[in-house]
C-alpha cells in the first residue's frame, strides 16, 4: 500500500477501523481536479469506493459554483455525482443564515454559485449601490473584485450588518499554479472594518457538523480526504474524523493526519474492507 506516511494526532492510526467506516468526505479542488483538469485515476477511485459501499459526500470551500454547477462539473469529468451528495461553502452558508436569521437581505461579495444557492434558500440578494438596505454581508471567493465592492461591504458592516465569509482559504489550486483565494478577499474587508467574520467552510464545524447530517453518521463513521492541513485536516481534527492528506510530500505542520496518499486513485485500497 502507497502510504507516504501516517501520523496520531488526533487518532492513533493503528486503531482507526476502517470496519466502522461508513462514508467518504472528498475534498474538490486539488484532491479531485485540479482547476478543469481532473486528477488521473479519481473517476475510477470514486466509483471503486461507492462499489465498496461507501456514501460519497462532496466538500468545497469554493462557493463560485452551485451544487448543480459542480454536478455538471464532475460529469463531465466522468464522475458520477448528484446535487445530494453536494456541500458546497455557498449552500452551507445561505442554509446557516437561513437557521440563524431566517430569510434575509444579502450583500454578496461573491460569484453567481452563492447568489444562486441564497436564492434558492429564500434569501434576497441586493444590488452593490443598495448595500445599506442588507442585514448581512457574504464574502466569498470572487474574480470580479474590485475597490467598489469592498466599499458597498464595509459600508455595510460598518453600519451593523453580519459579516460572514463562506471561507478563508488563502489560495485556490489552477492549472497554472496557486490564484489568490477568498481568504484575500475577506482579508481586505476586515482590513478596512476591523471585525471578523463567522466562517462557515473548513474548518470550521459549522459545515462539518453539515456534512455528517447529511450523511447521518457520526463523526468516526466518516473520513474526511483532503489536500491542505490548515483546511482540510483541521476540520477534520476539530471534528474527531479520521483523515486522509492528498499530498505527494511528508506533511509539515499541525494538525497531522492519519495517513498521507500521494494520490487519491490509492484510496480505495486504504479503505479496502478486506
Amino acid at each position: 500500500m502507497l502510504i507516504l506516511g501516517h501520523t496520531s494526532h488526533c487518532h492513533d492510526a493503528e486503531l482507526v477501523e476502517v470496519g466502522k467506516l461508513k462514508a467518504v468526505i472528498l475534498d474538490l479542488d486539488g484532491c479531485v481536479y485540479v482547476g478543469e483538469r481532473p486528477v488521473d485515476g479519481a473517476a475510477t477511485a470514486i466509483a471503486e469506493l461507492r462499489r465498496m459501499g461507501y456514501r460519497i459526500l462532496f466538500l468545497t470551500n469554493n462557493s463560485t459554483l452551485s451544487r448543480a454547477g459542480y454536478v455538471d462539473k464532475l460529469n463531465r469529468m466522468g464522475i458520477k455525482a448528484e446535487e445530494k451528495e453536494m456541500l458546497t461553502s455557498g449552500m452551507a452558508t445561505s442554509k446557516y443564515i437561513y437557521d440563524v436569521y431566517g430569510p434575509s437581505r444579502i450583500l454578496a461579495v461573491t460569484e453567481e454559485g452563492f447568489v444562486e444557492e441564497a436564492r434558492l434558500m429564500g434569501h434576497t440578494v441586493v444590488p452593490l449601490e443598495r448595500f445599506h438596505e442588507a442585514s448581512i454581508v457574504v464574502v466569498g471567493l470572487d474574480r470580479g473584485f474590485n475597490y467598489q465592492k469592498l466599499r458597498a461591504a464595509a459600508r455595510a458592516i460598518i453600519s451593523g450588518a453580519k459579516f460572514i465569509a463562506t471561507n478563508e482559504d488563502r489560495t485556490l489550486p489552477t492549472e497554472t499554479g496557486p490564484d489568490p483565494g477568498a481568504g484575500s478577499i475577506v482579508a481586505a474587508v476586515k482590513a478596512v472594518t476591523g471585525v471578523e467574520p463567522i466562517v462557515i467552510g473548513k474548518p470550521s464545524k459549522i459545515i462539518v457538523n453539515m456534512a455528517l447530517e447529511i450523511l447521518n453518521v457520526r463523526s468516526d463513521e466518516a473520513v474526511l480526504v483532503g489536500d491542505k492541513l490548515e483546511t482540510d485536516i483541521r476540520a477534520a481534527a476539530s471534528a474527531g474524523m479520521p483523515s486522509v492528506l492528498i499530498s505527494r510530500t511528508e506533511p509539515l505542520g499541525y494538525p497531522r493526519p492519519d495517513f498521507v496518499l500521494s494520490s487519491i486513485r490509492l484510496l480505495p485500497r486504504l479503505l479496502s474492507r478486506r
